[in-house]
């Protein structure tokens, strides 16, 4: 019990250390949570390198906002909650370069093309979008980032505040009106971009 005690009141002192600017608060806090963060990390298969990056990152935040945090607990949360966004960041930046990627490549298929068969899907392509720009606004939004920004209906969820409910629900309104608006061979287009989602 006595032990318990002491542990406590060393893991105050440097928390107060922390907060007062010494580095051998952070160096406590630093040798308790590199580790374990680190294996944190690894669970979400980010590369050795990526992982240690995320958790120097993270110590940095802590230090430029020591003055906020009072309680060990505190700063186990801000560290492993800020953790797990870096590395979900991470994931869908790696995730737009490879969509970054297979568009180039399909860019080079269509350079290969005949320019009149280049110009009419360039044409379609700009036909859809200025459709979707005559959406309502929440129907426009998730539509612009589910066709445009090829984010998932979870994405777009997240990025725009409303339930996934929701996405699929504007995203069902969306297609009732661009088929209204669009040609049909523009709006067959318009499902191709749609396909997967």
């Amino acid at each position: 019990m006595k032990n318990k005690v002491n542990q406590e009141h060393n893991k105050q002192y440097f928390i107060e250390s922390f907060r007062e600017g010494e580095r051998e608060g952070l160096k406590f806090l630093y040798k308790t949570f590199y580790s374990p963060m680190c294996y944190f990390l690894e669970k979400m298969n980010l590369d050795k390198v990526i992982i240690e990056e995320i958790v120097q990152d993270v110590f940095l935040k802590l230090w430029e906002r020591r003055s906020d945090f009072n309680h060990f607990e505190s700063i186990r949360s801000f560290l492993y909650t800020s953790c797990r966004n870096a590395a979900l960041n991470r994931i869908q930046q790696h995730k737009r370069s490879q969509q970054l990627a297979n568009n180039y490549i399909t860019q080079l298929d269509l350079i290969d093309l005949p320019v009149s068969h280049q110009m009419i899907y360039l044409e379609t392509l700009r036909e859809v979008h200025d459709a979707i720009e005559t959406l309502p606004e929440q129907c426009r939004h998730v539509i612009y980032k589910l066709v445009v920004e090829d984010l998932s209906p979870q994405e777009v969820a997240i990025s725009l505040g409303i339930t996934t409910s929701t996405v699929y629900n504007q995203k069902k309104r969306g297609i009732e009106l661009l088929r209204q608006r669009l040609r049909p061979d523009q709006f067959f287009c318009l499902l191709l971009l749609l396909l997967y989602y």
